[in-house]
């Protein structure tokens, strides 16, 4: 049976201080809050700098056994528009959230552009050994869907309001979506709880993250999907 890791897209948020984090919680006790009931975060930090290995060592000795940090590729890995030297940005990427150890999930890779580039695919892809490739619609195709399941890698699912998404595709070792919608109503999580279900039963894990948000109503769905997920 696969496990199914819900959490939110980053946690440092003075925002949610009186909602979803207690009052008065400091922002150095926040990653402590939130992994009380989350199992898992997408953090963009790593998309804009790369961390240090203090400050990802700190995250490691502040979360249970079992948490896991589905890190957002560095830009210079996903936008920047030549491939020069990618496969090495992609090691170096790779060496500097290495001492998240166990805890490291899925690196999410987030490629902007609109149609299939199956040779920056296969330079990312390669040696970066698997992944959660965040692709347009028109990379929806089966030899895009076959390179990346042969590369131990996932397809995205990403679940808008001007595009909501369908079944999870059987696609790598693990499931990845993103629910980010401004609003899901109860049966809305039924759904996500009832396809989450079936991919843990394939023998799957999953990562869901929802949409950060001010008014902290990303917290509040994922603790309502935690909860029908049991």
């Amino acid at each position: 049976m696969g496990v199914v890791r819900v959490g939110t897209s980053g946690w440092s948020y003075p925002a949610w201080v009186g909602s979803f984090y207690p009052e008065k919680t400091s922002a150095t006790r926040m990653l402590d809050a939130y992994a009380s009931a989350f199992a898992a975060v997408e953090t963009h930090a790593t998309y804009r700098r790369l961390p240090t290995a203090a400050a990802l060592t700190k995250w490691v000795d502040t979360v249970p056994a079992g948490f896991r940090f589905a890190c957002k590729a560095h830009m210079g890995i996903s936008h920047r528009r030549d491939l020069d030297g990618v496969e090495d940005r992609v090691s170096t990427f790779l060496a500097a959230i290495s001492p998240l150890g166990d805890t490291r999930g899925p690196v999410l890779v987030s490629l902007p552009h609109l149609q299939p580039d199956l040779d920056r695919l296969r330079r990312i892809l390669d040696p970066l050994g698997g992944g959660a490739f965040e692709l347009g619609p028109a990379w929806e195709r089966t030899d895009v869907l076959d390179r990346l399941d042969a590369g131990g890698a996932t397809l995205v699912v990403s679940d808008t309001a001007d595009r909501p998404a369908g079944a999870i595709p059987s696609v790598g070792p693990v499931a990845y979506v993103r629910l980010r919608r401004a609003d899901y109503t109860p049966a809305d999580l039924d759904q996500w709880a009832e396809r989450l279900a079936t991919v843990a039963a394939e023998d799957r894990d999953a990562y869901v993250f929802l949409k950060h948000d001010d008014d902290a109503t990303g917290p509040r769905f994922a603790q309502e999907l935690v909860a029908r997920l049991g």
